[in-house]
């Protein structure tokens, strides 16, 4: 049956819980990857491949730091709400943020084609306002808030339609990031998450389903109560990069066959720091936990692996046992075949 679907439709079975012949994988570092992501450009000419700082089009001032990734946001242009006025906001019509974009579609063969959007609507937020700024005044000046998200979203969703345009239904999946977890809890309650941001999803997962894709979320810390929320607002894939924060029994028992998982061993702990049989150990259990009989996983790897100083060799012990549950035909010869990290079509791998 693996021989009659394409990657696609192994996928879309995942996601929609009819039954894969196989666990969907995504390690391009063993070349082995049903996905393929597609971005759009900064027209600023801004990358994640920066020295020291830079600014990107939304005029948020990126740092270095000694770790090998991005760095965190240190300039946010609206951090004083009177500046609102006078900020220009980005112009999602702009060409060059299109300009390879036909393109990338068209090298995607039979893979599951994913838009990446990068950056959601809270993570944008703060970063445009300030992480302290942001959570004060979703309870000092909700009306300026508000505001603030609705232009953020317009962004968005008019990126999203240019997109869906130019791809001509070869789009399979828009996903966005919002880390919307502190080590116990979010970072703000339900009841705002309901006011300011459960609105805005719904409507951004609505027009992601209208165009004939399906809404796909990466949220970090944790965020086991607004997972119900995202569900109750029609999001379908969410992926969660820290098993140990949530909890693997947690998670399955509640949400185990509502929704798909995308994961990995844990980028906190067991992934950089666990034995190789512990990290066998954890894949198995992700995917007997949080997967079913009729589908409901993706296994993946962090592309980013150095920066939280995972060796190869780990990566590669989790490809093994991710396919071995799995049932991913010939992977025993990948392993033994394996030369070196390969790289993929993935969001954040292009510098232009």
């Amino acid at each position: 049956m693996t021989d009659m679907l394409t990657r696609r439709e192994i996928v879309e079975r995942a996601i929609t819980f009819r039954t894969p012949p196989r666990l969907p994988l995504k390690f391009d570092v063993v070349g082995v990857n049903d996905c393929y992501d597609v971005w759009t450009h900064d027209p600023t000419g801004w990358t994640w491949d920066f020295t020291d700082h830079s600014t990107d089009e939304w005029g948020c001032i990126w740092q270095r730091t000694s770790v090998s990734n991005t760095g965190p946001v240190t300039g946010h242009p609206l951090q004083d709400l009177a500046a609102l006025p006078r900020y220009t906001w980005p112009d999602p019509d702009h060409p060059a943020r299109y300009r390879d974009f036909a393109q990338q579609v068209a090298g995607a063969d039979d893979r599951f084609v994913m838009f990446c959007f990068g950056n959601g609507i809270w993570e944008r937020l703060h970063m445009l306002h300030g992480m302290s700024e942001s959570l004060m005044n979703l309870l000092r000046r909700p009306d300026e808030m508000h505001a603030l998200l609705d232009r953020i979203l317009e962004h968005h969703l008019r990126v999203l339609d240019n997109c869906a345009r130019l791809a001509g239904g070869r789009l399979h999946a828009a996903a966005m990031a919002d880390d919307w977890g502190l080590q116990d809890r979010p970072f703000v309650s339900v009841k705002l998450f309901r006011t300011f941001f459960k609105p805005r999803y719904q409507r951004w997962f609505d027009r992601i389903k209208a165009a004939g894709m399906h809404p796909w979320m990466h949220s970090c810390g944790h965020v086991n109560e607004l997972i119900e929320e995202l569900i109750d607002c029609g999001l379908q894939v969410i992926n969660l990069q820290q098993p140990n924060v949530v909890g693997i029994d947690a998670i399955g028992q509640r949400y185990r066959g509502r929704i798909c998982f995308e994961s990995i061993v844990d980028t906190q702990s067991t992934l950089p720091r666990g034995t190789h049989d512990e990290i066998r150990a954890q894949a198995r259990e992700l995917v007997d936990k949080w997967g079913t009989p009729t589908g409901g996983f993706i296994a993946s790897d962090y592309n980013d692996a150095e920066a939280i100083g995972v060796t190869t060799d780990r990566r590669l012990v989790m490809f093994e046992a991710f396919a071995e549950r799995g049932r991913y035909p010939d992977y025993q010869r990948i392993v033994a075949d394996f030369a070196g990290p390969r790289a993929g079509h993935a969001w954040g791998r292009a510098a232009g």
